[in-house]
């Protein structure tokens, strides 16, 4: 567990979990957020009782409290690869993604998931590229 929680950074609707007998409380996020509500917050989003109390602790709602590594920015992404593999992966990517979405990864307002890294370096591979793709920047955070 992180002690350098920032409850700032939660979505606002972010579900929390008061279920502090579950078996996996001490890793899971939505527990984390409930243990650092701040005091002028006067209202939050609850995980219903009803199913945060799973007895074989294989709960639905669970999210693991680790940061992972997110992307940022891809401006160079495409610029050492040989053009005709950037015009074929940049397609890919514009239809995997949709235009609106792709642009918003481009200019680096939207993050890349761990998820969305490994698909990009999947569209490398299948284009015999075997140096991975570098991305502008990394960011270590939760995944809300």
């Amino acid at each position: 567990m992180n002690k350098d929680f920032n409850y700032d950074l939660l979505p606002y609707k972010f579900a929390h979990c008061a279920n502090n007998q579950c078996k996996r409380a001490d890793e899971c996020l939505r527990s984390k957020a409930m243990q650092h509500i701040p005091a002028e917050r006067k209202t939050i989003t609850l995980v219903s009782p009803a199913y945060a109390n799973p007895g074989n602790g294989d709960c639905t709602f669970f999210k693991a409290d680790r940061l992972q590594l997110f992307a940022l920015g891809m401006t160079d992404l495409l610029a050492h690869i040989p053009h005709n593999d950037a015009l074929i992966i940049k397609q890919q990517m514009l239809t995997h993604f949709g235009r609106t979405h792709f642009y918003r990864l481009w200019r680096k307002e939207r993050l890349f998931t761990p998820e969305q890294q490994e698909y990009v370096r999947q569209l490398f591979l299948q284009r015999g590229l075997q140096d991975a793709p570098v991305f502008d920047e990394y960011v270590e955070q939760y995944e809300w």
